[in-house]
This record gives structure tokens, sequence and C-alpha cells, in this order.
């Protein structure tokens, strides 16, 4: 197998045949492992080199080359790359990114860990865990980093056990205050973290919607950051002041920490204002030299996911604005295989 990024056609088609398999099986192995309506014309296309293999295809078929698997996904490769998202605005759709590209990277059979750093503990609702069960039962973040609790001992399952949640409460809200009380206490998330890397491919951290103590925490502890953005200039306006903290966070502290990219949310595309805004957006993004990815339509499915306390593409897998959360999901491993790649190089 090569090890670039993208399987190209030939290592998919002698993947297929090693496997003893035609074109619609495989097709329908990866539907039902993604979710997805691929045929055999699509593994075609693939194999002859008229498209590229999607990055979430590509990590599923990686899992089927392994030794002795049988539509096993690709086992941990290494230390799992942190992926903070942020935007020190509320209501812009944070949390529900993070479900949503978690459970799409543990899909494609990644080991993933969800943090919640938000004291609103939204993600740990959106996936169905009670905040004060877990005060109550004292394994909350904020147990992790002021109570000395190991982070593993503090985990809990979510979407049966596809993957796993560091939950927090509102116990939470004293934690800028008690972080700055800390010697380096912004580098208190980054330890306790590393308790667990080894143990995952990724972990994604929803952080509060501020530019506090917690929030500093988690850019240290990155290696990188995504900025989901709804349409609309008050959540545009935060941004500059975001990529400020980004800046001194990388000359101070954390020099590897990139920008994945800025994530449009609650997108309407028949709203003048939301045309405008995206535009805006992607000024800024070119004006920082990072990606705007397409931007996640504002669709009544993405929401029930929250009722449901499931990821919306778990419910739906075809929902409106899927495929913008796999964009983003897409690009987290591709800069995972670049990264092990580089650590691989300096060996």
């Amino acid at each position: 197998m090569s090890s670039t990024n993208t399987m190209t056609g030939d290592e998919l088609r002698a993947l297929r045949e090693a496997r003893g398999i035609n074109q619609q099986d495989l097709a329908d192995i990866l539907n039902d492992r993604l979710g997805r309506r691929y045929d055999r014309n699509r593994i075609s296309r693939w194999e002859n080199g008229a498209e590229r293999i999607p990055q979430l295809a590509t990590a599923t078929l990686r899992g089927l080359a392994a030794p002795g698997s049988v539509g096993i996904p690709a086992a941990r490769v290494g230390p799992a790359t942190i992926l903070a998202v942020s935007n020190q605005k509320g209501g812009v759709g944070k949390t529900v990114t993070v479900a949503n590209v978690a459970f799409l990277l543990a899909k494609a059979g990644r080991r993933v860990l969800i943090v919640d750093a938000d004291p609103q503990a939204s993600v740990g609702i959106h996936l169905g865990v009670d905040p004060h069960e877990c005060e109550v039962a004292r394994t909350s973040l904020s147990r992790v980093l002021f109570n000395d609790r190991a982070a593993r001992d503090c985990l809990v399952p979510v979407c049966d056990g596809k993957m796993d949640l560091l939950p927090c409460s509102i116990d939470l809200s004293d934690a800028d205050v008690n972080l700055a009380r800390e010697p380096n206490g912004t580098l208190v998330l980054r330890e306790k973290l590393d308790e667990v890397r080894d143990d995952y491919d990724f972990i994604l951290i929803d952080c509060p919607p501020n530019l506090g103590v917690l929030t500093v925490s988690a850019l240290n502890a990155a290696d990188q950051l995504l900025i989901p953005s709804q349409t609309e200039m008050l959540s545009l306006m935060g941004i500059p002041k975001l990529l400020e903290n980004v800046s001194k966070v990388r000359r101070r502290v954390n020099p590897r920490l990139g920008l994945l990219g800025i994530l449009p949310t609650l997108f309407k595309a028949r709203r003048v204002q939301d045309q405008s805004m995206l535009e805006e957006l992607g000024k800024l993004a070119a004006a920082h030299k990072t990606h705007l990815f397409s931007p996640v339509r504002d669709v009544a499915d993405i929401a029930k996911g929250v009722t449901a306390g499931r990821p919306a593409l778990e419910i739906n897998p075809n929902v409106v604005g899927a495929e913008a959360y796999e964009e983003v999901a897409e690009a987290v491993m591709a800069h995972a295989d670049s990264r092990r790649e580089d650590i691989r190089g300096a060996a």
C-alpha cells in the first residue's frame, strides 16, 4: 500500500481482487460502513482514475487491507491529532459540528475522543449524557483539571461505543479563575490529554464561546483549529480576535498549532445577507491563507440530532449539509496523515 493520503485506483483494484469481491460487493461494504449510496460505476471510476477516492472511503479501504481484517476499519497508527473547535460567539453550530465530524471520523474506523470544554455541557447533552449525573459521579472535566482524577477514569462511551466523551458540567464555569491560579495553568488541559493521547487517533475539543483561559488552554493543546461561523455579521466579528490569539499561542507556547479552516454554518442560500457574509468569510479565509469549507445549510434535520441525543449524520447519513462535515473530516484525516509522514521522515 502507498503511504500517500489518498488511495490510487490501482491500489483499490488490487485490494478488491485480493479480497475476491466484485465492484458492487465493494460498494455495498462501503455503503454499510459509511451510509453512502455508492454503486459499481462509482467504484469503476475510482479504479480507472476518473474520480478521486474520498478520504473517508480511503480510511475504510485501508482497513480492509489490514492483515486479518474483514470489513474492519484501520487501526490506530499514532498519537492523536487534537482539533479545537472554537468561536467566541455562541449559537454558531460549534457543538453540532464537533458531534458530527467526530461521528464521521469514528465511522471511518478511527478512535475518537470528544472533550466537552464548554461549561454549558452542550456536546454531552447532544450525545445523550446527563451533565448532572457526571457531576455527582465526579467524572467531569473539572475533576480531571483540578482534582487530579485520571482522564481515563472519567470517559463515557457514546453513540453505542463508537467514540468516547470526556464530559463536563456547570462546575466547569469556574475553570478560568481556577486555571489562572495554577502555575502555567493554560497547560493543564494539554498535560491531562497527554495521558490518553496514545489511545486515540483524534481528540476533538468543544471550546466555550469566549476567548477565556479555558479556550486558550485548548489552543495550547491542539494541533489544528476549526472555526465554525454563522453567515451573519456578529459571528464574523469575533474571528479576527480569535486569530490574533492563535498567532500569540503559536509564538509563545504551541508552534505546531495550525488553522484547519473556517466552516460557514446555518447558511440560508436564498438570503442575500447570507450570500454577502459568505463572501466576507471567503475574503477573511484568503487573508489568513486558510481554507473556507463548504457551508452547512440551515436545515431542520441537523437540529433533530440534538433532540434525539445523537449526531444528525447517524440518524440520516444523507441529510443536507452532510457534504460540508465530510469535507472537514477528510481535511482532518489528511492533516493527520501528513503529520505522520513528517514524524516518520524525521525518525
